[in-house]
C-alpha cells in the first residue's frame, strides 16, 4: 500500500488519527486528505503535520491520478527509485 486516501470529515475517525495510526507501521504509506472545503489552510495543516497532500471534492480524475502517482513515487525506498531510473535510462 503506497497511499491512503481519507476524508477530512469522517465522524469518529479524524484524518489526524489516521495519520497517527499509519505512523505505527514499519513503512507507513502517504496520507492524502480529501475535503469539499479544501483550501490553503487545510493544505498547510496537512503538510505541517506530515500528511502528503489534499484533494478537493468533487474529484478531478487527472488530479487524483497525479497525486496518487506522486505519493507512490515518494513512498518508494530511495534505492528502488535509483534502480528504476537506471533501468529507464538504459532502455
Amino acid at each position: 500500500m503506497h497511499a491512503v486516501v481519507v476524508s477530512a470529515h469522517v465522524p469518529g475517525w479524524p484524518w489526524k488519527q489516521a495519520l497517527a495510526d499509519l505512523r505505527r507501521m514499519t513503512q507507513p504509506p502517504q496520507l492524502i486528505v480529501t475535503s469539499r472545503l479544501a483550501d490553503d489552510s487545510l493544505w498547510a495543516e496537512v503538510l505541517n503535520v506530515g500528511g502528503y497532500d489534499v484533494l478537493a471534492e468533487p474529484f478531478d480524475a487527472n488530479e487524483v491520478e497525479r497525486v496518487i502517482a506522486s505519493a507512490r513515487r515518494h513512498f518508494e525506498p530511495p534505492m528502488a527509485r535509483v534502480m528504476r531510473a537506471q533501468a529507464a535510462a538504459a532502455s
